[in-house]
């Protein structure tokens, strides 16, 4: 047997190392340094370490991650905090009948049955029983609800678990009715996951099972916890952070020789296999507590979070930073978001310093052949979430890839910074393979291994701080600074600090960087400045350190040349800027980063500022600005950043190819926070296509930023020509209009004459109330929709401050079965989710759940819900001025608007409102330029 292994392991270390000396380019690892890095050292392939993956699960039984390079077993532990595979059991009588046993509960209705002997025995006398419907599954991303192929999703999977005794073992166990045949006689014991690795499959008519099953049994809370993969997600993360042999294909991952652990937060009932109250955190938790028992090292990589309304200050980034601080050799790799390429759209927890995050590149061979598309360099992905008022990412990381994936999933290629996110783990297990052999016994902090790797990044042409972090990951670069920092000894060297300075965006001013949304006030003679605290990693309290500054851009100017940080004082930066060369708007972003002054130049810390100088909108250019033959690279990004003029509501964009020249392009619209407000579709000149148009009502005041970007898919570089303009119909008075009551006045603010024609429609009914939610329990609120109404909307509201609590937010509307009709999450504060009346009856009752999750579940909100009603026929509303339907507005000359009401057939619900829009269209091309909601009362 001996003989045996050592040939088997000799056969995987051989395999492994032939694999990754071929360049792959279905998972990109050739410009990250990681085929030469394994091929150097194939020991170092991730051997020693392992990858905690906090995701919707890891299938246990898909090739790539059955086994490591070495031959061992890859998944060596499966937890489920999502809640999703929770399943109580029961006490079971025991009956003898002929040569069988009969395990049931009557009170359940539970029975099924086993032959004598062919289980193991109780060690106390004492069965359970328990049953895993499909309905279980009813609303499964995977769309597996139907497990065994029989065209019916009702069938029902019994089973049994006891304490087991055998050879003077005792230990818990289960035996599941896989083929459903009311029969244990013909099925194998499965232990707790970790024990013995043991999974099962449920037999599939159609073809191969959907996802194996895994399971933890809980004898004090009575209950089996299955683990599963029916998001596919988690099992593609882990695939690409350590994979072996994908596919049986030769393929790997970054650190094949790693193993793995699944750790599922996200439930795949609902939305994106969003997280759960406390899911995310008792992950964590449970990954911390593996890498204090456990002694090789340990890396998280989770690929979920949501958007971030107050960088830095969610409850889950406060609970990582403490976590952070207790355990700093737990390494945390986090995705950046995929809310890009605005600016200040790096997500929740990625805005944490506490975690390392990773935005997405297209590598171009990924880019060849998986998509089909050819570029001269690697390009960041348009969605990776940019940094603003926080430095993130820390770097970017290959965020396309083929990988592993569950039998239901057809696609196996997946892009998003969950993907750069296990990358980025997987260099880290490539770092942490490596320190254990070259230098046994030195721990390693996680802050100082992060640094290591935003050193050894890569600066990528084209893109800023805000765009790249620190630059391309890559693992050679990274290897030689850890062998020279840690032969100088640097774990016990290193600090790290907290930087704050002004930004006025935040509720306090005051963020990592000094971020300004809108420079146009700036003269040039202001002084900013940066406090920086030592965090103490260092532990003492005498403390003395000198650094030079050096600032990466030539407008931002530090006032010192150094600085210092003595014990427990703090330093401040000054800064300036050179307005001489900030005269264009646009974005100008700089990096002052400070050195250690003791010859080794070893960089401490940095300091980010950003300045926007917006295109200022006013009488002089009549509220319109142009941009002419404007060019865009294939995968890149041109901004435009719009300061709102005060009095418009409404702001047209207008994106058209210039003449014969080639585009293909599209546009993006932020808001002042950072946050994605419209897409257009794609301009592409091949097709022929002249212009894209849209108009954006009532926008809050604040710098927009509008984005043209260059697709991937482009042939070459586009030109475009690119306008803006604002309007301004101000109405005056209440905004519920009654029959006896029907006169507003509407004027023009700005400098230019214009006419519309004049329309108006009873689209339904609204009502406004608040909902209180809390961490216990899941809200449902019974709704009823009626004949002769087509649709509901929900918009759904919450402070930015009650936004910090959540790691996600789903909604669900159900029918009366349970099946999710409609499903959406909140990405941010704001969100709607909606449904259709398709049905004949008089009326069909819904049920709509707000599920919360929670970071700490004794927490609580108050959230307001807009719920709209619309008919099925609208209801005309007359819109007169001086006996016509039509308007002229003269600059700041109001006109008086009269509407005629007509009640709808439809009854008022209590506390509702009929609701309806006026339209002002331009005459020549009868499109709307602007809608006024109203309300009406009879």
């Amino acid at each position: 047997m001996k003989i045996k292994s050592i040939i088997l392991i000799s056969l995987f270390i051989s395999f492994s190392a032939i694999a990754q000396e071929s360049s792959q380019s279905f998972l990109s690892i050739k410009d990250t340094g990681v085929e030469e890095f394994i091929k150097l050292h194939p020991e170092f392939d991730g051997r020693g370490t392992i990858v905690l993956v906090l995701d919707t699960g890891v299938d246990v039984g898909v090739e790539g991650l059955l086994q490591t390079s070495t031959g061992e077993t890859k998944v060596i532990d499966v937890q489920d905090f999502s809640t999703e595979g929770d399943i109580q059991f029961y006490e079971a009588d025991t009956d003898k009948e002929n040569d069988s046993i009969i395990f049931s509960n009557s009170s359940k209705g539970y029975s099924i049955k086993a032959a004598e002997g062919k289980l193991f025995n109780s060690a106390d006398g004492k069965y359970f029983i328990g049953a895993f419907p499909e309905k279980h599954l009813l609303n499964s991303t995977s769309g597996a609800k139907d497990l065994n192929g029989n065209n019916s999703s009702d069938d029902v999977y019994y089973f049994i678990v006891f304490n087991a005794s055998d050879g003077g073992e005792s230990f818990w166990i289960v035996y599941f009715d896989t083929n459903a045949n009311g029969d244990l006689s013909d099925e194998q014991p499965i232990r707790n996951y970790k024990e013995k690795y043991d999974f099962f499959t449920i037999p599939n008519a159609k073809g191969l099972s959907p996802f194996p099953f895994a399971l933890n049994i809980l004898p004090d809370e009575k209950k089996i916890t299955f683990h599963f993969d029916d998001g596919s997600h988690g099992t593609h993360c882990a695939g690409i952070a350590a994979g072996f042999n994908i596919g049986n294909a030769g393929l790997n991952g970054v650190a094949p020789g790693a193993k793995v652990i699944s750790l599922k937060l996200g439930n795949n009932n609902y939305t994106g296999g969003a997280t759960v109250t406390e899911s995310m955190k008792l992950a964590y938790l449970y990954a911390d507590k593996i890498s204090k028992e456990r002694k090789e090292p340990c890396v998280v990589t989770m690929s979920f979070g949501i958007g971030s309304e107050l960088e830095g200050r969610a409850d889950i980034e406060l609970f990582l930073a403490e976590l952070s601080k207790n355990n700093p050799y737990l390494y945390v790799c986090v995705s950046n978001g995929n809310d890009g390429p605005g600016i200040s759209s790096a997500g929740l927890p990625s805005a944490s310093s506490s975690v390392f995050a990773s935005g997405a590149v297209l590598a171009n061979e990924v880019g060849r052949d998986n998509y089909g598309i050819t570029f001269s360099n690697n390009i960041i992905l348009y969605f990776s979430s940019r940094g603003g008022e926080v430095s993130k990412p820390d770097v970017c990381s290959p965020g396309a890839a083929t990988s592993t994936i569950p039998n239901f999933d057809s696609n196996d290629k997946k892009w998003g910074t969950s993907m750069a996110s296990p990358y980025s783990a997987g260099v880290m297990t490539l770092l942490l393979s490596a320190a254990q052999k070259e230098f046994p016994g030195v721990k390693i902090p996680s802050q100082l291994l992060y640094r290591i790797i935003r050193e050894g990044a890569v600066k990528m042409n084209g893109y800023s701080n805000l765009d790249q972090g620190a630059g391309y990951i890559n693992v050679m670069n990274s290897h030689e600074l850890l062998k020279k920092y840690l032969k100088n000894n640097e774990q016990q060297k290193f600090e790290t600090y907290a930087i704050s300075s002004f930004s006025p965006n935040m509720p306090d001013a005051k963020a990592p960087n000094l971020y300004i949304r809108d420079g146009s006030y700036l003269t040039g003679e202001e002084v900013f400045s940066f406090t920086v605290k030592r965090d103490k990693p260092v532990k003492s309290d005498k403390f003395y350190r000198v650094y030079n500054l050096k600032c990466d851009a030539d407008w931002l100017i530090p006032v010192q040349k150094k600085t210092y940080i003595r014990n427990q004082q703090h330093a401040i930066v000054n800064v300036k800027f050179d307005k001489k060369k900030m005269s264009e708007p646009g974005l100008y972003n700089a990096r002052i980063t400070a050195t250690r002054d003791d010859g080794s130049n070893t960089p401490e810390f940095s300091m980010m500022a950003t300045v926007i100088i917006p295109y200022q909108f006013n009488t002089s250019n009549k509220y319109k600005l142009n941009w002419t033959e404007q060019k865009v690279d294939v995968g890149m990004v041109k901004r435009y950043y719009i300061n709102i003029p005060g009095g418009q509501n409404s702001m047209k964009i207008t994106l058209r190819k210039n003449k014969n020249d080639y585009a293909r392009v599209r546009f993006r619209l932020f808001d002042p926070d950072g946050i994605e407000r419209y897409l257009s579709a794609q301009l592409n000149s091949v097709n022929n296509d002249e212009m894209l148009q849209s108009i954006h009502y009532d926008l809050e005041s604040g710098v927009y930023e509008l984005i043209v970007e260059g697709m991937y898919t482009a042939n070459g570089v586009s030109t475009y020509n690119l306008s803006v303009e604002f309007s301004s119909i101000q109405f005056f008075g209440n905004k519920e209009i009654a029959k006896d009551d029907n006169a507003r006045n509407v004027t023009n603010v700005f400098n230019e004459v214009k006419s519309y024609n004049l329309s108006g429609e009873i689209l339904g009914y609204r009502k406004n109330y608040p909902i209180t939610l809390t961490g216990e329990a899941v809200y449902k609120m019974p709704f009823t929709i009626r004949k002769g109404e087509s649709s509901k909307e929900f918009k759904v509201e919450m402070t930015k401050e009650d936004f910090n609590l959540l790691t996600d937010f789903s909604l669900m509307i159900l029918d009366s079965t349970g099946y999710a009709v409609s499903k959406d999450a909140l990405s941010y504060r704001t969100g709607n989710i909606s449904i259709n009346n398709f049905s004949d009856e008089d009326s069909v009752e819904y049920t709509f759940a707000f599920i919360p999750a929670f970071t700490h579940k004794n927490s609580d909100m108050t959230i307001s819900v807009n719920e709209i009603t619309y008919f099925s026929s609208s209801v005309p509303v007359s819109v007169i001025n001086l006996e016509k339907r039509s308007v002229t507005l003269y600059p700041n000359s109001p006109r008086t608007l009269k509407f005629g009401l007509l009640k709808p057939d439809e009854s008022l619900p209590a506390d509702a409102k009929f609701y309806g829009k006026i339209y002002f269209k331009v005459p020549s091309t009868n499109k709307i330029e602007y809608e006024l909601p109203l309300n009406f009362k009879f």
